[in-house]
């Protein structure tokens, strides 16, 4: 940015410049013009000049009205967008016209000018072939009218034979005062190519080093995503994992106790027996369309249709007619309405606990309660079964833990006889559960 506001100051002092060389021109070649005329000396001058002079206003007026015209299409094609190649060619051409008008017009004393237009030219055009193009037309301008080449500038009368008329101190005065206004553009011009291959050199190398960084970063990225893509491959296998484990493991360990005690009532009770296995079936039936389910969607069927209360209450009922474990139930929480993880979560948790009770515990009774507080859900579940002399977290418990990380909750778990608040026999686990409202996640 300071870079172009460098190059735009440039090219504007050029014009100031230029705008007194073009003054300093039009007026010494027209007030010697009128001083010869006063002075009744015209035959003298033009028998030196070999040459009849235009009319003495037509070069201030021609040459200031060319050069009001070329600093009005410079600022006005910086105002347009450079997107239409025909406006472009249009200003690009347009310049070109005028400095060449603007030359012949001083009747070819200067072509400086063609050297503020290729520096205000050459920062537009924005491709290198075109700026080479235009360089080459503007040098050859340059060269033209600066040596005099071509025959129309022959028949002007030349710019030493106005300052031949002065007396040799003006003459010097005035030749040494060409050469600095000269010189002095071609020393801004110079200064302003500098200054714009030197920024083109920067923001090359600074788009270079962001094309190196923006390769790193999307190599970081790839990485990343790989990452990303094999940690969620880990967490989808792992929760696969719990949802089987969870639904055969509370299916299989209700068979397993409903069918040791289908075989202690066969002889006594064969009706009992029956209707035992009955229930039983039903549950691997149930479990075996769960496990389904949690292959399909990895979410219980009756939890998508009835709800999480409902489907507590329904695997609660299944659980006591399958096993003959007695489950005091007690909610205080309200509504059970959560996201779906969550409600995932709590009934998975619950399911666990009762599996773990009788699996590990031996457990008869089992008291399960769930409270709210503000947005923590707290799910506590007690037995009386045997607890753990050496509690180790197994397959369930990790999965239990891992599942409450996930949703920012925390476990704790143990014997109740360690427990102050108790001190009864059997194992207890409770689970807290930040929750989030349904509408949010919905």
């Amino acid at each position: 940015m300071n870079n172009d506001r460098n190059l735009n100051s440039t090219v504007i002092q050029m014009y100031y410049l230029n705008f007194m060389i073009l003054v300093f021109y039009s007026l010494i070649s027209t007030a010697t013009a009128f001083r010869i005329a006063g002075n009744f000396q015209a035959y003298d001058f033009l028998s030196t000049a070999g040459v009849i002079p235009e009319k003495p206003w037509q070069m201030p007026v021609q040459t200031m009205f060319l050069f009001a015209a070329l600093l009005y299409i410079s600022v006005v094609k910086n105002r347009i967008r450079r997107d239409n190649s025909l406006i472009c060619l249009f200003f690009i051409i347009a310049e070109i016209g005028l400095c060449c008008g603007i030359i012949e017009g001083l009747n070819f004393y200067y072509s400086g000018i063609a050297l503020v237009v290729l520096a205000d030219l050459v920062y537009y055009i924005e491709n290198n072939p075109g700026r080479i193009s235009l360089m080459i037309i503007l040098a050859l301008i340059y060269v033209i009218g600066r040596y005099d080449i071509i025959p129309l500038a022959s028949d002007r009368i030349a710019f030493a034979s106005w300052l031949n008329y002065y007396s040799q101190t003006v003459k010097t005065s005035f030749s040494l005062m060409e050469s600095i206004l000269v010189s002095a553009n071609i020393i801004m011009f110079v200064y302003y190519m500098v200054q714009l291959f030197t920024s083109q050199k920067a923001e090359n190398e600074r788009i270079t080093s962001l094309n190196s960084q923006l390769r790193e970063a999307n190599r970081k990225l790839r990485e990343f995503a790989l990452e990303l893509e094999r940690m969620a491959e880990i967490r989808e296998r792992n929760r696969l994992a719990r949802e089987i484990h969870d639904t055969l493991g509370h299916t299989l360990t209700g068979i397993i106790m409903g069918s040791e005690a289908s075989l202690a009532l066969f002889d006594d009770s064969p009706e009992e027996s029956k209707k035992r296995i009955e229930a039983i079936t039903r549950s691997a039936r149930d479990g075996l369309n769960d496990v389904r389910a949690s292959i399909k969607a990895l979410r219980p069927d009756s939890l998508e249709k009835h709800g999480l209360e409902a489907t507590l209450r329904e695997m609660i009922a299944k659980f006591q007619k399958t096993t003959s474990v007695a489950v005091i139930y007690e909610q205080f929480a309200g509504k059970l309405e959560f996201a779906v993880d969550e409600e995932d979560t709590l009934y998975r948790i619950v399911q666990e606990c009762m599996t773990n009770a009788v699996r590990h515990g031996s457990a008869k009774v089992i008291q399960i309660c769930i409270r709210r507080h503000d947005d923590i859900v707290t799910v506590d579940i007690r037995d009386d079964g045997t607890g753990c002399e050496n509690v180790t977290e197994g397959f369930g418990l990790r999965h239990m833990q891992e599942r409450l990380e996930l949703l920012s909750g925390s476990l704790t778990y143990g014997n109740r006889a360690d427990d102050p608040n108790d001190g009864k026999k059997g194992f207890y686990v409770i689970a807290s559960l930040p929750v989030r409202k349904r509408q949010q996640e919905e």
